[in-house]
């Protein structure tokens, strides 16, 4: 194999097999493409406009903005043209990755017994796959953050899993992860294939039959289990017993990739900021006074909200009944998920491809809680004993 294609393209899709021969294109969301496109031509004609404005515009030569010298005016030449240049090449960069995603995509075909995959991009041959079906290890569970512009969101992924990328087929994709479990196991069930999930111990076989039953039905088969471990938490978390529920904090910052792009970003935002108020009178001059102040508080928004989110730590909080994952941000706590003990199936650690990085995962049929994206491999299998402990006892 001299190609690799990337797993997937899609961030909301379905692969219907209820009916037979059943076909699917996993591609990135026309609607998103198109609003790409429209973005980038229009910061495109945007700096083609300002450009053209310059030599033949109303004040052509002069560049007057109204400045009480026209020297100062004339020191301003380079820069506006440096940032119709920025503008014009910033739109076709966007235009030209948003018309390429309509024409890279994979089409599958199944049958019920073979799977076929074409590989599609305008940049390379296309490419075809064929598989038996029983060739897969199973159905995987994984979960992978991606970054758009400055905010990180999960996507939950689940596919028939090869050895071979390359034949990795999609079979379900959502930025939320409602009923990912229920549908994780019709796939499975549907397919007569095992439960497949990655983890800290590489990857994990379940039989279909046991994926309904909680973590404390699996619990009364163990003789060796996390109840009989009590070893002190790690450094990096702290833990508060109080009486009636136990408190689990990230005790420090932990970054990764993602962590460092949205710093660099805080930075490029913040300079363009202070470059805009330092010349405010060329700015003002070209988005006026009122779109100055609008994206001016566009900007300082952003960098607050992604300085907020960097600073964020996860807690948990684990009562008799539920287990509650939250977010602390200075001078704010949020409390995003509640899990009922009861309806806990399993704790696990598992894998981000993406960073390389490992997370805890608590999961019910309805929901799954993630916590810890970033922190060290030991101290999150410390915590999957905790929590099993606490939700079992």
């Amino acid at each position: 194999m001299t190609y690799s294609a990337p797993d997937h393209y899609s961030y909301d899709f379905k692969f219907d097999i209820e009916r037979l021969p059943a076909t699917q294109k996993d591609r990135l969301p026309s609607r998103l493409a198109a609003c790409g496109i429209i973005f980038g031509f229009f910061l495109f004609l945007l700096g083609i406009w300002e450009f053209s404005m310059y030599f033949w515009g109303e004040n052509s030569g002069m560049f007057d903005f109204e400045l009480p010298q026209q020297d100062i005016a004339e020191s301003l030449k380079f820069q506006r043209l440096t940032f119709d240049a920025m503008l014009i090449g910033l739109g076709l960069i966007v235009l030209i990755i948003s018309i390429v995603s309509l024409y890279r995509f994979k089409e599958i075909f199944y049958d019920g017994e073979n799977i076929k995959i074409i590989h599609k991009s305008p940049f390379s041959k296309e490419h075809t796959e064929t598989e038996y079906l029983y060739n897969y290890l199973g159905i995987l569970l994984k979960v992978e953050y991606f970054q758009l512009g400055l905010i990180n969101r999960n996507r939950y992924i689940i596919e028939l899993y090869h050895k071979d990328k390359n034949k990795r087929v999609p079979l379900y994709m959502s930025t939320s992860d409602k009923d990912i479990r229920k549908i994780w196991e019709y796939y499975s069930a549907r397919m007569h294939l095992p439960a497949l999930f990655m983890t800290d111990h590489g990857l994990i076989s379940r039989n279909q039959n046991e994926l309904k039953k909680t973590l404390r039905d699996m619990a009364k088969k163990w003789k060796d289990s996390p109840l009989d471990h009590d070893e002190p938490a790690p450094a990096s978390l702290s833990v508060t017993n109080d009486a009636d529920k136990i408190v689990v904090k990230e005790n420090r910052l932990f970054f990764d990739v993602y962590s460092i792009l949205s710093i660099l970003g805080i930075l490029a935002l913040s300079a363009l900021v202070v470059y805009a108020i330092i010349n405010y009178p060329f700015i003002s001059g070209i988005v006026g006074n009122t779109g100055f102040i609008i994206t001016s508080v566009l900007f300082s928004a952003i960098i607050c909200f992604t300085l907020l989110t960097i600073l964020s730590k996860d807690f948990l909080v684990i009562d008799k009944e539920n287990i509650l994952l939250g977010h602390s941000i200075p001078f704010l706590h949020i409390d995003a998920q509640v899990l009922s003990k009861d309806e806990i199936q399993a704790v696990d650690i598992g894998h981000n491809p993406t960073t390389g990085r490992y997370y805890l995962t608590v999961i019910s049929r309805d929901k799954t809680i993630i916590f810890g994206k970033n922190m060290p491999i030991d101290d999150l299998r410390w915590i999957r004993s905790f929590v099993i402990r606490e939700t079992v006892k």
